[in-house]
């Protein structure tokens, strides 16, 4: 009983990674596309504060995305905090395990 709850676990950990990977990179990308079509239109306004917003999200952005299975096993981590269950399983596991099994 214990291995088919710890199997529905692990699912469930992956299912949710899966998502808020998902839906980061599909957020990080769009903001990114954005952002490379309104660089020359905040060039041509002199807007500096928002073409130096725009640049450092974008650098921001960029490491995101290099290392976004971490970040997401980070946000699992937040997210299931109070299930007991979980959080005992995400105790010491890496983006490894999680692609492991």
């Amino acid at each position: 009983m214990t291995n088919e709850n710890d199997s529905q676990t692990l699912q469930k950990i992956k299912k949710i990674h899966e998502r808020i990977v998902i839906t980061a990179g599909i957020a990080m990308g769009i903001a990114l596309s954005s952002y490379f079509f309104t660089f020359g239109m905040l060039i041509d306004r002199d807007a500096t504060f928002m073409l130096w917003f725009q640049v450092v999200t974008s650098v921001l952005f960029i490491f995101g995305l290099i290392y976004i299975k971490p970040l997401a096993l980070l946000l699992v981590r937040v997210f299931l905090a109070s299930n007991a269950d979980c959080r005992q399983m995400l105790k010491g596991m890496t983006v490894a395990d999680l692609e492991k099994g």
